[in-house]
């Protein structure tokens, strides 16, 4: 009687475990977006609202986007307004390369006129944020 318990549990346990993780979506197959390629997307979108920010001259939105926002002077960010966009280049669809090593990001944005900018930011553990400018220059 005994064992005919403990073959019943363990029948139930293997029934419940097999149904808890059945769910009715289906699974991401190879060709969907993958958590590095959702992190470089990620990673593009605050870059542009970094960008659209400083275009506008939006320090606080700027501060949101930057990792050491205390360092944000906002008469530099309206004295730049503009720069963006001064070549006629829409910032919402202007071509961003994104190289993302652990919790490093490179974001290589290519302008109308054919000049590259380089911006490095970081995951620090609130989501991705702005470091510098043109890591190519080291500015």
């Amino acid at each position: 009687m005994r064992l005919r318990s403990i073959v019943l549990l363990l029948s139930s346990v293997v029934l419940i475990a097999g149904c808890g993780g059945a769910t009715d979506e289906p699974e991401a197959s190879p060709s969907t977006a993958t958590p590095s390629a959702s992190a470089e997307q990620v990673v593009e979108q605050v870059l542009r609202r970094h960008l659209v920010a400083s275009d506008a001259g939006d320090c606080a939105a700027v501060k949101e986007t930057v990792q050491l926002p205390v360092l944000v002077e906002c008469a530099d960010v309206r004295e730049q307004q503009g720069q963006w966009s001064a070549d006629g280049a829409d910032l919402e669809t202007v071509p961003v390369a994104v190289e993302i090593t652990e919790d490093s990001a490179t974001a290589t944005v290519t302008w109308p006129s054919g000049e590259e900018n380089e911006w490095a930011l970081q995951d620090g553990g609130a989501g991705w944020r702005v470091l510098n400018v043109d890591v190519s220059d080291g500015v």
